[in-house]
């Protein structure tokens, strides 16, 4: 008999030890993600950090799932790094890297919301509403509608809420956008998201560039509202 509680004394530690080295590399993939949101002069040296984390984090993990999908992703999360081009055509308003947030509910329709600032200094949210489909820890995302509204996204907004007006058709501020058809806006362009890891908390995972086949990383927290 104690040789039976022995192994299971061992077990349990094994286990404890594997979730504490999985939340301090979560800890240290967000830190590090944080830290260099807008920094775009280093985007390759960070990524390259970012690659080593997330294989550590992803060794001891099975494969993500699409149950987990349906259990983790629906709900409101910020992107906190990401090393995706800008395809947008010369001239356009600039991009915010800090304010950049997605909703996703659970019948998988989606809501990304982005800040731009005009060149005269004004600041505008865009919104494109998606629909997407989940086979195993692949996500094809369709981009189907463009919105916009001359402010940008205030602090403490609830970004579920913005979607889901949206979503159930009351613009409120927003109002449709003239965007082009893919491959000269947005509307209509497919992605498929590899994810990488999914959890309550993080979600992690690249896709490729849909004008150059680049592999790009997308490294997400949950929130709640606009920060």
């Amino acid at each position: 008999m104690k040789n039976i509680f022995l192994i299971l004394g061992i077990g349990f530690l094994t286990i404890t030890a594997q979730a504490a080295d999985v939340t301090a590399l979560k800890q240290e993939i967000t830190v590090l993600a944080k830290a260099n949101t807008t920094n775009v002069s280093a985007q390759s040296e960070v990524r390259k950090d970012l690659d080593n984390l997330i294989s550590e984090l992803t060794a001891s993990q099975p494969e993500v799932t699409e149950q987990q999908w349906v259990k983790f992703s629906p709900g409101s999360w910020r992107q906190i790094w990401s090393d995706e081009a800008d395809n947008s055509p010369a001239g356009s308003p600039s991009r915010n890297l800090d304010k950049i947030f997605q909703y996703v509910s659970n019948a998988g329709r989606a809501v990304n919301f982005g800040e731009r600032r005009l060149p005269n200094g004004v600041t505008v949210t865009f919104a494109l509403e998606a629909v997407g489909a989940v086979s195993g820890n692949k996500q094809n995302t369709k981009i189907l509608k463009g919105f916009s509204r001359n402010q940008g996204l205030v602090s403490g907004e609830y970004i579920s809420q913005l979607a889901t007006s949206i979503l159930e058709g009351d613009l409120g501020e927003f109002e449709p956008a003239k965007l082009g058809e893919f491959p000269k806006g947005p509307i209509n362009a497919e992605s498929d998201l590899t994810i990488l890891y999914l959890d309550d908390d993080l979600k992690i995972g690249t896709a490729p560039n849909v004008y150059t086949g680049a592999i790009e990383l997308f490294v997400l927290e949950r929130v709640i509202s606009v920060q």
